[in-house]
């Protein structure tokens, strides 16, 4: 098989260097790579147009759960039309790595390697939100506020501790934005919106049987974000994995929501990174799908 293997390098601390030198290598062994390594998002922009002319059967990303999110992004807006038995392999290396989880892959380098070259795969449902896409989740307010906030560098030395930092900064600061939620042909009211399409958030912890081969997403709406009730659902989430035991979080399965704010943009995150601030948004499931290899 031909593979497309490419590093993310600033998504990754220079640690796990080693640990995808070592993936590559043993893939190297069996079958054609090509390698690539890139550290802006510009210079990744241009390896995909690149990668699109290509007649590769595997594209492995070494990266974090936003890795991903932008390979996908990427063959989406270059029109890309993968062949049926084209796979997208995942080697985590990022902050988080929930798709680590959702896929049921290893740290072990062998087993990686193994899943890297199995033909055990399975189409991934998307979820488009507004003209882009995301695997994982998106995050309107509180969460993205601390995502926003993180320098990408800093995040590469400390890990999730800055998560925890940061997190510390905006729970003290607190400040949020009405968003007004059109779903189910229901207006509600919200601090903050968490729309999930895995099964796992903030790392692995369990939040919901929703997971990304299903097609439909599951939004909890928190109606009030006050810091008592913020640490409840961190408790929630962290110890419990059932954040409908809280009557001020709204759990809907949809396929559609709408979220508005009634003066300023709200920032966003998308598996995990940045995805600006904005005013409109429409989150919904797509017809999009990719191959995604996972652990037998």
């Amino acid at each position: 098989m031909y593979y497309c293997f490419i590093y993310n390098k600033k998504a990754s601390s220079g640690k796990k260097t080693t640990f995808i030198r070592k993936i590559y290598d043993n893939l190297k062994l069996f079958h054609q790579v090509d390698l690539f390594e890139t550290s802006t998002e510009q210079e990744a922009e241009g390896l995909f147009k690149k990668i699109v002319e290509k007649d590769y059967d595997r594209l492995i990303i070494a990266g974090g759960d936003g890795s991903v999110c932008f390979a996908i992004n990427q063959l989406i807006k270059n029109n890309f039309q993968p062949k049926d038995n084209f796979a997208i392999g995942y080697v985590p290396a990022g902050t988080a790595n929930i798709l680590q989880a959702e896929l049921g892959m290893s740290k072990n380098i062998k087993k990686i390697s193994k899943t890297l070259m199995s033909d055990n795969l399975e189409k991934t449902n998307l979820v488009k939100i507004n003209s882009n896409y995301f695997i994982l989740m998106a995050g309107i307010g509180w969460d993205a506020q601390i995502v926003q906030s993180i320098d990408s560098k800093i995040k590469k030395i400390l890990g999730k501790i800055i998560f925890g930092i940061k997190g510390l900064e905006k729970f003290i600061f607190m400040k949020s934005t009405k968003i007004k939620v059109n779903i189910d042909n229901e207006e509600l009211l919200a601090d903050w919106v968490l729309c999930s399409n895995s099964r796992y958030y903030a790392g692995h912890h369990k939040i919901t049987d929703t997971n990304i081969f299903e097609e439909k997403f599951t939004t909890y709406i928190f109606k009030d974000l006050s810091r008592m009730k913020l640490l409840y659902y961190i408790f929630l989430i962290i110890f419990n994995g059932n954040l409908n035991k809280s009557t001020s979080v709204i759990t809907k399965n949809t396929n559609q929501v709408k979220l508005k704010t009634f003066d300023k943009n709200i920032p966003i995150q998308i598996d995990g990174d940045n995805f600006g601030s904005l005013k409109d948004i429409v989150i919904k499931s797509s017809k999009r799908k990719f191959n995604l290899l996972k652990a037998a």
